[in-house]
Formats: structure tokens, sequence, C-alpha cells
């Protein structure tokens, strides 16, 4: 069980020590945090993607923010809304919506 600290606190020390940026703007950090959460490693020209569940009926308990990667935009939102369906509720995927999706591309020398 001191495996899962440590861990944590490696995370913790990537995204505070990252200060590359993807073409997009977003850093690397973000990218660390949503592919672990998601189950991915960082693979280049994958996209990833942070979304929030919204309107979700009261009685249905939701995770409220869902995580998912994929090698194409609408793969990374599937990826999140089953995300959703395995953390929570099995409707829950379908209250997944206002995703933040983005490729990820290192480019060299950045």
């Amino acid at each position: 069980m001191k495996l899962i600290p440590a861990a944590v606190c490696v995370l913790l020390v990537l995204l505070v020590t990252t200060p590359h940026k993807s073409e997009a703007g977003v850093p690397v950090a973000w990218f660390v945090a949503v592919a672990a959460r998601a189950g991915w490693r960082l693979i280049k020209n994958a996209y990833y993607a942070r979304c929030n569940t919204r309107y979700v009926p009261p009685g249905i308990p939701c995770p409220e923010v869902v995580y998912g990667a994929g090698m194409t935009r609408n793969q990374a939102q599937n990826a999140a809304r089953a995300y959703a369906r395995t953390f929570g509720d099995p409707r829950c995927g379908r209250y997944v919506g206002h995703c933040q999706i983005y490729r990820f591309t290192k480019r060299r020398g950045k």
C-alpha cells in the first residue's frame, strides 16, 4: 500500500517539473495526468480527453470528471464515456460532455 503514495509523488514531481508544451500550447503535464488516469502512456499523435459529466439526474452516481484516450478525437471521447460507465453507473456515459480533447505532438528541440 505504500507504493500508491510513492507513485502519486512521482507523478506530482513530473507534473511540476515538466516545462515543455505541445503544439497546441497545452503543457505536457496535462497529457501526463490525463494519460495516467485513462490508463494509457503518452503516445505521439494520440488524442487525450478530459470531460465533465453534465445534467446527471439525481440518484445516478457519476464521476464529475472522466478521462479517455484514443488515436482519433472520437475514440478519445468514446473512451471517456466508457470511463464514466466503468467508474459510475452504467448510464453515466450518456451524460459526458464539455470535453477538452488535445492531440499529443511533441516536437524535437522543444
